[in-house]
C-alpha cells in the first residue's frame, strides 16, 4: 500500500470479505498495518482512521471501525485523542453515530470513557 488512502481502502475491502477467507487473504496485511500504527504510531493512524468512515459510512463498517481502530486508539492513547474525537462528534453526525459502537470501557481510562459517552450516539 503506497499511501494512507490505499491502506484505508484495503482495510475496508478486507472487512468485506467472507469471514472464512479473511485471515488467509492478502488484504489481512491492511488490518495488521493499521493495528500496528494505532499501537506504535497513533498520529500516523489517525488520518487513516478518519478516511475509513469517510470511505464507507455503512452501519456495518462504522461498527467495525468503532470496535477496532477507534476503540484501540482510545484505550491506548485516549488522552491524546479524546479532544479531537469530541470535536469531530459535534461536527459530523457519522462520527457521533460510530462512537455509539465503541465499548472497551474496561481498557479505557475513566475520564476518556466519560467524555466519549458524553458525545457518542446510541448503541446500534
Amino acid at each position: 500500500m503506497t499511501n494512507r488512502h490505499d491502506l484505508a481502502r484495503a482495510w475496508i475491502d478486507y472487512h468485506r470479505l467472507p469471514q472464512r477467507e479473511a485471515n488467509a487473504h492478502p488484504l489481512f496485511s491492511a488490518w495488521e498495518t493499521l493495528d500496528a500504527l494505532v499501537r506504535d504510531q497513533p498520529e500516523a493512524a489517525w488520518p487513516i482512521i478518519r478516511d475509513l468512515w469517510a470511505l464507507d459510512p455503512s452501519d456495518r463498517m462504522l461498527a467495525l471501525i468503532a470496535a477496532g481502530p477507534v476503540e484501540d486508539l482510545l484505550c491506548q492513547h485516549g488522552a491524546d485523542f479524546i479532544g479531537r474525537i469530541e470535536q469531530l462528534a459535534r461536527q459530523e453526525p457519522v462520527v457521533r453515530k460510530m462512537l455509539g459502537a465503541v465499548w472497551g470501557q474496561s481498557r479505557m481510562a475513566d475520564d476518556v470513557w466519560r467524555r466519549l459517552k458524553a458525545v457518542a450516539g446510541p448503541s446500534f
